[in-house]
């Protein structure tokens, strides 16, 4: 598995629009990665069995609040496939149903303009805009 994240973090599309770089140096760099984030998820590909994103539910704060944001990347060749609809609600409804959480924020930079239109599609609404790790970022939020 670490090696396909490997190969994942170095791929086009999974760094087209980065707010943290997922990138790794090396097998060994991937493989401690996966160990420390525990909430993270491949996605595989059914129909062929290969690793063709990942994502999960992050824990992080801002502002005094406690949030959890709705996280996904996949391989350029995996866009505008559905993927990315498919992993978010189920993302969400595990969020909402085994987690119970209460809300779930979306943070996505400015120029990404797919992301928030899925977003939206899933009912997020626009929260504000916030410079997150040095990088314009659109918050969106979803309450359960």
């Amino acid at each position: 598995m670490a090696g396909d994240f490997l190969e994942l973090s170095h791929d086009e599309g999974f760094t087209l629009y980065p707010i943290t770089d997922y990138r790794q140096a090396d097998i060994e760099s991937a493989r401690v990665w996966i160990q420390k984030n525990t909430g993270k998820y491949a996605v595989i590909e059914k129909s062929s069995g290969c690793v063709i994103g990942m994502g999960g539910l992050t824990p992080w704060h801002w502002e005094g609040e406690d949030l959890v944001d709705l996280t996904y990347r996949f391989k350029a060749s995996a866009q505008g496939k559905g993927y990315g609809t498919e992993l978010a609600r189920a993302l969400i409804a595990y969020g909402f149903t085994t987690l119970n959480l209460t809300q779930i924020t979306a943070t996505i930079t400015t120029d990404n303009i797919t992301s928030k239109k899925l977003a939206e599609k899933l009912g997020m609404k626009f929260d504000r805009q916030i410079v997150l790790l040095n990088i314009p970022t659109d918050m969106y939020r979803l309450y359960k």
